[in-house]
């Protein structure tokens, strides 16, 4: 929400990659506008196989604040057909959230 009231986070986008996959890790690529509301710091990826029941998270980390892409790499890869990507905290301290890609790395 963007408007008289701000949603506060957590934000999360859910992911749907069709069909069970062996999920290895992801990338996110911050806005590119030059802008930084919404450039995401602290996060977790959270992954289910019926979009439904989603558990503890698979894994949880800080990006830094430039906008470089993120490369994040799973140490054992998880099969999965859905991936959660919520937002804790952004970089400027700010309720937004945003991005300008995020991408699945599956085998």
């Amino acid at each position: 929400m963007y408007s008289v009231t701000v949603a506060q986070y957590p934000h999360w986008v859910d992911l749907d990659c069709g069909e069970v996959k062996s999920i290895k890790g992801f990338t996110y690529l911050p806005r590119q506008d030059g802008g930084r509301n919404g450039d995401i710091k602290d996060y977790t990826i959270h992954v289910s196989e019926d979009g439904k029941e989603w558990g503890e998270p698979l894994f949880k980390g800080s990006f830094s604040i430039d906008k470089k892409e993120k490369r994040v790499l799973i140490n054992k890869p998880v099969k999965a057909r859905f991936i959660r990507f919520a937002g804790l905290s952004s970089q400027n301290g700010q309720d937004f959230s945003g991005g300008a890609e995020f991408r699945v790395l599956a085998e």
